[in-house]
């Protein structure tokens, strides 16, 4: 049997945001974030590693989980996740829980 998240367990909020393309004032192309809103999530930490030119790097990996939304579902790996400790970048996102109690788990690095 599939293990089911306890939304007590969501004690972080986070906020979503994504890029846009954005024309300034003088008719320039600008990226500019623009915010989707907070959510509150579980925040669990995975650690990770790369190898690189033979160095051995340490990633920050971790994983939101979040209730379900149609809009983070389908949109998600174009969003990234301010936290406290920095912005993470959506790399996958997994759907677990049966019926009403769906959550959404999101595979996140950090963002430089």
């Amino acid at each position: 049997m599939e293990k089911i998240p306890f939304a007590g367990l969501m004690n972080r909020e986070v906020e979503f945001f994504k890029n846009e393309k954005q024309n300034t004032d003088t008719n320039e192309r600008a990226t500019v974030a623009v915010s989707l809103g907070k959510k509150r999530v579980q925040r669990i930490d995975v650690s990770g590693r790369e190898e690189e030119d033979g160095k051995i790097m340490s990633l920050s990996v971790c994983k939101f989980i979040l209730r379900f939304d149609k809009d983070v579902l389908i949109n998600g790996t174009k969003y990234y996740i301010q936290d406290l400790d920095g912005k993470y970048q959506v790399n996958s996102i997994n759907i677990t829980g049966p019926g009403r109690n769906r959550f959404l788990e999101l595979k996140c690095s950090s963002r430089e």
